[in-house]
């Protein structure tokens, strides 16, 4: 009986099975002791070449065969035994191939194979002879290049270039053919690392690495010396050639060096650092914006070989930024135009404007030379600002000796906004016409002055009587009336109460409104005055006439009169009468309201009489007038005696000026100090108030109860301190006295070509200032460069740093700003100081050094073992040297798992061998009948 064809394989399936157990339970024993439990790294020898395995867990992989045996015998395909038997063994084949693959099967093996790669420079810096020389060492090298070795060469300026990336190649081109310059103005640089690095990806697996610079040496970017370093661990060996060529005439400018800041009207020098190969005479033209030098212009100079200094003197005019361009011409050795130019900018910073207003600008001089010795741009210009936007443009104004009524209350209101809202500065100084004398009791100044004006009257002073002559005439009716009214008022309450007051009232006729009588009985002095009414014509005669009869008659020390009229009047007899009144040591000062007063009689009769002669448009001035003369007359507030000021409170101003040791000033006048914050620094030997000082708003003002002038202030003009002291408190005081300036170190690094800026913040108290938000603004190239914001971090006590590239040529501009971080919420930052630098890279480095760099290339070569000026069949010699390299296999091993992939599907899909037919059922029975 015949057995179906699955009876009949069962057998021969199990023994497959029994098979896969053995054959797995000892694929696993051993997997686990020589793999899983050994080292990481399966290694051996084989016919002196090491073999490993870098994975080897991943053998695991072929524990698999043994199901794929297993497998095998179960399979259902429809193939012949032989078939079915192959199809096993090739997957079992594929499983072990694919894990010898996975566990990354490789090979360590020696050569002496060299990769030469050649680093030629075509900068604009290598002559065309010194570049058809390298050209030649190409040559020669390539010729003496071994069969096995293999050559690469590069170009380089700005950047690297490959030129000849494999020498196996048939494309024809010779190494030495390629070598040329890159053109289109990337030859103005040498980038001798960046070549190096690029040499780095040329060179192949299993092979020594030797580099040969073709070179002057000369770099404008990057660290030859730093990247050798770093190429000695890759196993690269460099060597060099220096190019020495004779070194071209040539002249360049290396450097126009300006100070850093300079101020207004200062006479500086600026410094041209210039090399000449040889010596030679050249023309120098130098340019301060777009015209010549003024002081030092154009030089014809003979150059020495070397470096040479040449200084310019210049004088910076106006603040600002001012450029100043260098230009060499007529140079007989000269190889390079392009670096015969040189740009720098000047930071001119403007010295602070003090506006010195004087009552007599005749005698201004003194304090003006003081300062102006002090570095300070004072203008004596008058009239005051009469806006704010006038007022800004000064740091520190000064009113001395003048008289209120010259002073608008405009003009005050100004002075007031810009000390209190702009942080000016004010000095108010007294003279004859200064405080009360000069009639600014309730004015506006004396509100923001930290003194009052309402002196005691002294003892020892003399009683005075006042004869107030006011014109009532027709053309006085409304306001001028009611002004002179309010003077006369106004002049009752400056006398002391001993002093004697009349008041005349004329037209026609004059009219006595207040006789003869002491300033104390003052509420019927004020009804007396309110009762003048305006009349008829002008008759000035009779008027002055009746004061002149009221005067002689008292017996007062001090006699004035004060005439005020609008109007014409005649004038016969009354110059004889005035010069009689100036014989009794009566003195007559006249008032003039309007264009229609006769000036030339009021001024003769002021001159003759001893007084003054005012000239007023304004009717509300008129009490300002009439106050001032009443001081004048009675002299209440004037100190008139030697004295030396006494230091009450220190200030910072005051540091290193002996006050103890100043001369004597010969008066002042008389104020008392306001409640604090009101700081008196200076006083009297009477306790009287002679410097003072107080914050209003956000600015300082200032109160100097003596002259400046040569009245009592004689002997200080002589001090040797004088011009320092004004300097000084200028200076403190000043508006935005707040912002310091720090000096600033910039330079450029040669090697990276980056600008390294640096700043110390130390404060006016020698501490560091730390925290402060420091940014630096570069502006460049000039004139008309671009600006950019840097920021400058803080990297030590006091200490802020920046560092940038400028990436273009020129003069560039540097103006640090130093902020406070805002506190708050709602907190600004300020500013608290600035810093003025600047820097010049006129051209390329490349025009700068002219000579090799012997040294540096030298130092480079013996860094990593190479040497210079090597034979051309030298960059080839291994020197016994062999280069151990691995060599991965497993790629192979997994190329062949996928051939033996593709080879068992075709085995399992196409049948490839016959199977036998079974017998008919009628030869079965003649088999067995046979039988």
């Amino acid at each position: 009986m015949r057995l179906p064809s699955s009876m009949r394989w069962r057998p021969a399936g199990s023994a497959l099975a029994a098979v896969a157990v053995v054959v797995g339970a000892a694929g696993l024993w051993a997997y686990l002791r020589y793999v899983w439990y050994a080292s990481l790294v399966l290694a051996w020898v084989r016919h002196g070449t090491e073999y490993q395995l870098l994975s080897p867990r991943m053998l695991g992989i072929a524990l698999l065969a043994p199901y794929l045996i297993w497998v095998a015998g179960r399979s259902l395909a429809d193939l012949p035994p032989a078939q079915r038997i192959a199809s096993a063994l090739l997957r079992v084949a594929f499983v072990a191939t694919l894990a010898a693959g996975l566990a990354r099967l490789a090979r360590t093996t020696t050569s002496e194979r060299v990769t030469t790669v050649v680093l030629v420079d075509v900068s604009d810096s290598i002559s065309d002879a010194a570049l058809e020389d390298e050209r030649r060492e190409v040559a020669e090298i390539e010729a003496a290049k071994p069969r096995e070795d293999r050559l690469r060469v590069v170009t380089f300026a700005e950047r690297p270039r490959v030129v000849v990336a494999d020498d196996g190649d048939d494309s024809g081109a010779s190494p030495k053919s390629t070598v040329a310059r890159h053109g289109q103005g990337h030859d103005s640089g040498t980038d001798i690392a960046a070549a190096l690095q690029l040499s780095y990806g040329l060179f192949p697996e299993g092979s020594l690495r030797h580099v040969l610079l073709l070179t002057d040496g000369v770099q404008t970017d990057g660290d030859l010396v730093a990247e050798a370093n770093r190429a000695k661990g890759f196993g690269v060996e460099i060597s060099a050639v220096p190019l020495r060529g004779a070194v071209p005439g040539e002249v360049a400018v290396r450097e126009l060096r300006v100070p850093d800041h300079v101020h207004e009207q200062e006479t500086f020098d600026l410094h041209a650092k210039l090399f000449s190969s040889v010596s030679q005479t050249v023309t120098l033209s130098l340019k301060e914006g777009d015209l010549i030098n003024g002081l030092d212009g154009i030089k014809t100079l003979d150059l020495e070989a070397g470096d040479n200094d040449v200084v310019f003197k210049s004088r910076a005019a106006v603040p600002g930024e001012v450029t100043y361009s260098l230009d060499v011409t007529n140079a007989e050795h000269d190889h390079f135009s392009e670096n015969n130019h040189a740009t720098a900018v000047a930071a001119v910073v403007g010295m602070p404007v003090v506006l010195y207003v004087d009552g007599n600008p005749e005698r201004s001089a003194n304090l003006a030379a003081a300062l102006s010795a002090q570095q300070l741009n004072v203008d004596t210009a008058d009239p005051l600002p009469a806006t704010l936007r006038e007022a800004e443009k000064y740091d520190f104004i000064v009113l001395s000796d003048m008289p209120a009524e010259r002073v608008s209350l405009a003009q005050q209101d100004v002075i007031e906004e810009y000390v209190r809202d702009l942080g000016g500065g004010f000095l108010f100084a007294g003279g004859e016409h200064g405080y009360g004398l000069g009639g600014w009791q309730h004015t506006a100044v004396e509100r923001i002055l930290p003194v009052r004006m309402d002196a005691d009257k002294r003892r020892d002073e003399p009683d005075v009587a006042m004869a107030l002559i006011i014109d009532r005439s027709g053309s006085m009716t409304g306001l001028p009336l009611e002004m002179a009214k309010q003077a006369a008022r106004a002049t009752a309450d400056t006398l002391a109460g001993d002093d004697l007051l009349e008041v005349i009232a004329f037209d026609s006729q004059p009219t006595r409104v207040v006789q003869m009588t002491a300033a104390r009985h003052s509420a019927r002095i004020q009804t007396d005055i309110a009762r003048i009414q305006a009349g008829g014509g002008t008759e000035i005669f009779p008027a002055l006439d009746a004061a002149y009869q009221a005067l002689s008659s008292t017996r007062a020390k001090r006699k004035h009169a004060i005439l005020l009229t609008d109007g014409q009047a005649p004038n016969t007899g009354i110059r004889d009468l005035v010069q009689a009144m100036s014989a009794e040591d009566i003195t007559v000062s006249t008032v003039g309201l309007g264009g229609g007063a006769d000036e030339g009689l009021l001024r003769t009769i002021a001159e003759d009489g001893g007084g003054r002669f005012y000239k007023v448009s304004d009717p509300q001035t008129l009490p300002r007038i009439f106050t001032r003369e009443t001081e004048m007359v009675s002299r209440s507030a004037a100190v008139e005696e030697y004295f030396q000021p006494r230091v009450v409170s220190p200030a910072d101003f005051l540091r290193g000026i002996d006050v103890a040791g100043a001369p004597f000033l010969h008066g002042y006048v008389a104020t008392k100090m306001k409640a604090a914050p009101a700081q008196e620094i200076l006083e009297s030997e009477l306790g009287e108030p002679i410097l003072a000082r107080w914050h209003v708003g956000l600015g300082w003002t200032l109160a100097w109860t003596s002259d400046v002038k040569g009245l009592w202030a004689v002997e200080w003009l002589r001090w040797r301190q004088w011009g320092a002291f004004w300097g000084q408190l200028v200076r403190e005081h000043m508006r935005l006295k707040k912002h310091q300036v720090f000096d600033m170190r910039a330079e450029i690094d040669p090697a990276s070509g980056h600008v390294r800026a640096v700043l110390d913040a130390v404060g006016l108290d020698d501490r560091f200032q730390n925290g402060l938000d420091a940014t630096l603004t570069v502006t460049g190239p000039e004139p008309g460069g671009a600006s950019r914001r840097v920021p400058m971090p803080q990297t030590a006590p006091g200490r802020y740093e920046s560092d940038f590239p400028l990436g273009r040529y020129g003069s560039f501009l540097l103006h640090a700003v130093l902020e406070k971080r805002a506190e708050g919420v709602n907190g600004r930052p300020g500013v608290v100081a600035e810093s003025f630098g600047h820097v010049n890279s006129p051209y390329p480095r490349e025009y700068l050094a002219l000579a090799p760099d012997f040294a540096m290339l030298s130092q480079v070569a013996a860094s990593t073992g190479g040497v210079v000026d090597p034979q051309p069949a030298a960059v080839f010699d291994p020197k016994g040297e062999v280069v151990r390299y691995h060599e991965d296999l497993w790629p192979r091993l997994v190329g062949a798992a996928i051939a033996i992939f593709m080879l068992d599907l075709l085995v399992r899909r196409v049948r490839l061998f016959e199977r036998r037919q079974p017998l008919s059922r009628a030869h079965v029975g003649r088999e067995r009948r046979t039988a």
